[in-house]
Formats: C-alpha cells, structure tokens, sequence
C-alpha cells in the first residue's frame, strides 16, 4: 500500500521549492540555479507523486546523467517514503540496456549481449584497419571511430547512411570501415554507448505495441541536468511520451558545458515549441529557482555579473542566503611556476593558520594539459592531492580482464573479450595461435569461443597449445554451469574460486603495482557480494552491465588531500575554498573557443559560471604573464575576469619571470627575441646562449659539455646550475 502525505512539504521546502514540487501542470521546466536545491526539488517530487499523487513507483521514470546522481536521489525518496523499493531511476544508457534486455529479440541480438566502453570500441576499430594494411598506431583509427561517434551523435546508423557518397574521400572511407564496424560488433553480439540509444529508438519507432505499452507504463518521466539532453536522448524521451504522459525537466541552461559532446540548451530553453512537434496545444510551466544555498553574496555576485554577458539563456540572478562573506582573491603571477607556488603556499598557510583541512580545497583547471607545473609546485610544498580524471576503476587493465572472464560466461560470440584473456594468466597462446585460431573460426563460420568448443581438433597448432585452450574452455564451461545453478546467488565466490584456478593472483603478484591490482580486483569481487546481497532479484548478466555502464572516475571521493580536476569533472559538486588556475586569455577562454567567435566564448563562459559556483566561502582566481610557446606571445588576464567585476591589477609590459633577474632580456615588447624549441632544430649551443625552460624558467648556459650535454646556470636561485640534454623539448633557445 502506497504511504499518503507522511510529510508536510511546506516546513521542508522554500517557496520556489514547493511550487516546483506540487505544480500539476503537465508539462514542467524547473531552471535551477547553482547550490538552488536541485536535487532536493527532483527528490521531493517523487515523494509528492507517490504519496499524494497516488502514483505507483514503476510508473514513474527518472533519467539521470551520472550514476552518483540516481543512487542519491533514489536513497533520498527511500529515506522519505521507506516503503518504496522499486522505481525506474538510471542514467539513460542504463535504462536502455534495460530496455534492450527486455526486447532483444526485436534486434535479432541475443538477451546477454556485450557492452563495450571507448577502450574496447578502439581495439575493434584498430582489429578492421590492420585487416585493412594499416598501421595499429595510425591517427585516422581515431579519426574514424570520432567520426562514428558523430553520426551516432546525429541518430544516424550504418543502414541510415549506407549508399551516401561524400565529397570528401576520406569520409567515403569512414562510411566503409562503418560497416565493418557494424558487422564486428554484430558478430560478437556488443553493442557500444551510442548503440544502445540507437537500438531502443529503432524498437520504440518501428514496433507500434512496444512504444504503447511504455508509453503507458511511464505515466511521469523527469530528467535532471536537461539542459545536458542532447537531440538523441531527447528523441527518444519523445518516444516514450504518449498523450497523457508528464514530463518534468530540471536543469540551468547557464550550466550547458558539454555541447562539444552534443548538448544541445536549445532543448531546454524552448522546450514548449519542441513538445508542440507532437503535442500542438502543449503548454510548459516555468518554475525557476533563484535562492542559492551554497555560495557567499561575493561569489554569486561575479558568477552573476559574468554569466549576464550570454545573450543565449534565460535571465535569471542567483540570490544568496548565505552571507556576503571574502571578496575574491585574485593573483596575477608572472610566471606559470610563481602561479602554482602561491597556490600550494596559500594552501598549507590556511591550513596551517586557519586549521583548514586539505579536503576542503579544490583546484581547477580548463585543461588537463596545465597540471604539470602545479604538481610539481605541491610536492614541493608537501600538498597532499589527488589528481581526478584519471583511468576509471572499472577501466583498470585487471578489472577488465576479470569482466571479460564474466562476459564470456553469459556471451559465448564475445570474440573481443575472448581475444582479451585467451592468454591472462600465460597459457602460451600467443597473437601468432590467435591469428589461426580467427582464420579457422571465420572459414568455419563461427565465432571464436564456439568453434574452440565445438571444432578445436580441427585446429592446426602444437598438441600442448590445444591442451591449453581445452583447460581453458572447460574453465568456463564449468564456471557458467556454477552460475547457472547457484540458488543462493553466491557469485563473488564463484568467480574467486574460478581466479584462484587459474592462478590470476600469482600473475598479478608478478605485474607492475601487483599488490594494488590484487586490491582492486578483492574490491570487485567485494562489489559483486555487496550488489546481490543488495539486489536478489538481479542476474548474473545486470551486474555485468552495471559495470560497464559506471563512470567511476567521475566521481568525487572524499579523503584528506586538496583535489585537482578540470572544470568539467568538477560539475554538481562544491567545496569550501576553490582556485581558479590558469585564468588566461587564450586558455580559459581557450584559444579553440576564441575562433568559433560569440557560440564558443558564451559555452566558455558557461565553463567559467560553473567553476565560480564550485565554491561556498573563499574564491581565489590566479593566471600568470609567462610566455605561452602555444600561443607565441605573453599571457593575458582572461576577459572573464573584467565580465565578473574582478579587479585586474595593472599589467606590466615586462611579463616574464626573466626579468627579475636579468633586466637587459627584453627591452621593449617590438625587442622581444624568437624563441626556438630545441626539438625543432637547435643543433649547437655556445656559452653565454640564454634559454628558457618550461619547468626552471630561464637561464644561460655556463658550459658546453658535449655535442649533447649543456650545463645550465638557471635565473631562479631555487634551482641553480643544472646539467641538461641541449635538444630536450623542454628548453627553448631564445635568439636575436
């Protein structure tokens, strides 16, 4: 039995809130600042349709853009409405494997069907090239596989594109090495990210009992983040709307930051004229939320005067119930190391003045490319952090190979993750016996698995290779019976117990890192425990694509160190004190952005709003004068800087670190001498050459050792005199 009106929504919400949460209008657009309460709104919401609404859970869908974000939400409702246990709340991908799974037989792909993520969709694509007398390094296997994403991006599969000619040749080709694509990932029964999209738009559009029965399932559907929906995902929630469906978005089209990716704000902002498509007399209610919760009055002062310069938006000020708190510090370094070296002091000070603690700091960036001197900076002042972005956990060379182990349980046509661990641990197969074992497979018309199970004396390889692929066989043909007749559902032991066979501890204990890959994959196996204990109703094959749908990486642990992330990384979360790095023309707004003119800078600028609104109580925003060797001149202040109301102290004309200690270097900007990178031909070196270093900044050379070796006497006292490799791609030879 539902529960009905457990709670009183208007003690619990502002009045913006409660609006959003109780309207009844069909059709809802909730624009929600930064720090405004988005989740609390999304998750009172549900609470309000099933307690007073009397709307059943599984007809209520919810389309989130992480993983992070459903299970908060969906642990959110539970706490509320404890009797709640079900409701179809995912990240799109997540709902469509789903979706997938339940309908496969309308793709003519089996129900267990593979999942590959960016890794394994590069190996494929560097498997048809080389097919193809290509090199496995060339650039264009990216090239095609980005041009892929692209027209998936577009709702565009093979079969849509198939007899298109293109006037650019190499295009032609993309639209070959497609269909190969296609067809090898049709064979091994997977299905990439877009794919997934894709398939469950072609059941929903060409089976009309499908659609309807959906349609009449999800009798609500929200998405949170919208103003991230690209024309796919938006398509297919179309899909999933019939007459009577209400749909309910929340989103901050000032928040758009990943239309590189295919986001598209224009969704969001006119929202009503796209639902009129279908539904002519459609209106859509705008609720927007003002009241931020997260920020001092400064912050949101310049987040607000910035984000006011975009004309492509809905006008909105974000109003603080916080006090108003520091102004923004901001710090104009002269050079790229002076700049990561006020940060790293600046933080061990507070920390050790204020007792700040190091997890309350954040660090971000434009790019990933400017961590280098900012590392090294906090080694150097003792800084403990974390650098995110880096290789997800479900991505790790050993986690993937003990989910390919479990692919091949449920999916004997996975030629990819077969391929993978045919020899993990060593069985001696090496690429010369899976060349063979792939020609014979093909001439046999079977996939690689099938016909090593069914056709393996056929074979022409050494008795003691085939000895070693039946024990390999056998492995898993008695793993999955295991599986398949586990009544308790005791899976995590199962697949330990098929790991301490074959030995796959003692081959990690050998491997670079061993102790901390056996770590990773005791927390798998961990993981696999806790998800069905969790889920009893789950399969085998759910866990599997659970895995492989998660985005771990993303997602912002806590732990006593001062995190590091780009500005795209860090979105949905905050901190206490945040530095802005790398506030450069050029660089944020990057350079790229500054050539695509007024839609590039006001997606720069929605990057830079987001990064402002990362912060609750200290801002510091820091940029330097070095020379930009990308940019061939000095940096300048970005032009958000002004936009936001922050004061830029005067600029010196003489900008680089050099000219502390060496005054006759540059005389006038129209003196500036030519920097050559010495990997770019710099074949000799005199005494006395100046030259200046991406790490040490810059120096003289005091000694010519060899044809190779210089010794350097650097401006910096910090660093001294150094022996160098004079055509290292780090030094830069500066010349008249």
């Amino acid at each position: 039995m539902l529960e009905k009106k457990i709670m009183n929504f208007e003690e619990l919400l502002n009045e913006e809130q409660l609006k959003a949460v109780t309207s009844t209008s069909q059709y809802i657009k909730v624009i929600a600042g930064a720090g405004s309460g988005k989740t609390r709104v999304l998750t009172y919401r549900i609470a309000y349709l099933i307690s007073n609404l009397n709307v059943y859970p599984s007809n209520i869908l919810g389309i989130t853009f992480t993983n992070k974000a459903a299970k908060e939400i969906k642990e959110r409702v539970q706490n509320i409405l404890p009797s709640v246990s079900y409701m179809a709340l995912s990240t799109i991908h997540s709902w469509c494997a789903r979706f997938l799974r339940e309908n496969y037989e309308y793709i003519s792909y089996p129900r267990n069907f593979t999942i590959l993520d960016e890794e394994d969709q590069l190996q494929v694509m560097k498997d048809i090239f080389v097919l193809n007398g290509y090199n496995k390094k060339d650039k264009i296997i990216k090239d095609c596989l980005a041009w892929i994403g692209g027209k998936k991006t577009e709702g565009l599969q093979y079969k849509d594109l198939k007899g298109t000619h293109y006037p650019n040749p190499q295009y032609n080709l993309f639209l070959r090495f497609y269909e190969e694509y296609t067809s090898a990932l049709q064979k091994t029964a997977s299905l990439d990210f877009d794919d997934l999209l894709l398939k469950t738009i072609e059941i929903l559009e060409n089976y009309e009992d499908v659609r309807a029965r959906y349609q009449k399932k999800f009798s609500h559907i929200l998405v949170d983040e919208f103003q991230d929906i690209n024309d796919v995902q938006f398509y297919l929630i179309r899909l999933l709307m019939g007459g009577e469906t209400s749909l309910y978005v929340v989103g901050d089209p000032d928040q758009t930051i990943y239309t590189w990716r295919g986001a598209n704000n224009k969704i969001m902002l006119d929202l009503e004229k796209n639902i009129r498509v279908d539904y002519p007399n459609a209106k859509v209610d705008t609720l927007i939320l003002k009241n931020n919760y997260r920020s001092s009055k400064n912050i949101l002062d310049s987040a607000n005067a910035l984000i006011s310069h975009n004309e492509e938006r809905i006008k909105k000020d974000l109003f603080p119930i916080n006090p108003e708190g520091d102004k923004i510090s901001f710090y104009n370094a002269r050079t790229a190391v002076e700049e990561a070296s006020f940060i790293a002091s600046t933080i061990n000070d507070l920390v050790k003045d204020n007792n700040y603690k190091y997890s309350t700091f954040a660090v971000l960036y434009r790019s990933n490319y400017l961590t280098r001197e900012l590392e090294t900076q906090l080694n150097l002042h003792q800084v403990p952090y974390k650098l995110f972005g880096g290789q997800k956990f479900y991505q790790r060379r050993e986690i993937k190979d003990v989910l390919s182990y479990m692919y091949l349980l449920i999916n004997p046509l996975d030629d990819q993750s077969l391929e993978r661990i045919i020899n993990v641990p060593k069985r001696n197969i090496g690429p010369t016996t899976v060349d063979t074992i792939k020609k014979q497979a093909n001439e046999f018309g079977q996939t690689m698995y099938i016909f090593l199970k069914e056709n393996l004396n056929y074979l022409i390889i050494p008795s003691s290779k085939k000895i070693a692929i039946e024990n390999f066989i056998n492995l898993l043909e008695d793993t999955k019976n295991k599986i398949n007749s586990a009544e308790n559902k005791d899976y995590g032991d199962i697949i330990q117990k098929m790991l301490d066979k074959i030995k796959y501890f003692d081959y990690l204990k050998e491997e670079e890192n061993g102790d901390e890959r056996i770590e990773n994959v005791q927390e798998l196996i961990g993981t696999i425990k806790i998800y069905f204990l969790q889920n009893r109703e789950a399969e085998f094959a759910d866990f599997i694509i659970n895995a492989t749908l998660q985005a771990s990486s993303d997602e912002v642990e806590g732990g006593e160190y001062v995190s590091l992330m780009t500005v795209h990384t860090a979105k949905g979360l905050e901190f206490d004190n945040v530095f802005i790095y790398g506030f450069n023309e050029g660089v944020f707004p990057s350079n790229r952005a500054l050539e695509e003119s007024k839609k590039g800078i006001e997606e720069e600028r929605r990057l830079a709003y987001v990064a402002i609104t990362r912060a609750r109580k200290k801002l510091y925003i820091s940029c330097n004068q070095d020379f930009s060797y990308v940019a061939g001149s000095f940096l300048k202040p970005s032009r958000f800087l002004k936009e936001a109301g922050i004061k830029v102290q005067e600029e010196k004309k003489m900008t680089s670190y050099i000219n502390s200690y060496n005054n006759n270097l540059y005389k006038k900007k129209d003196e500036a001498k030519k920097i050559i990178p010495t990997s770019n031909g710099v074949s000799s070196w005199s005494v006395g050459d100046l030259l200046t270093h991406e790490q040490f900044g810059s120096g003289k050379v005091s000694k010519v050792i060899s044809d190779k070796l210089i010794e350097v006497k650097f401006d910096n006292p910090e660093y001294g005199t150094k022996t160098l490799l004079g055509s290292h791609y780090k030094i830069k030879k500066i010349v008249s």
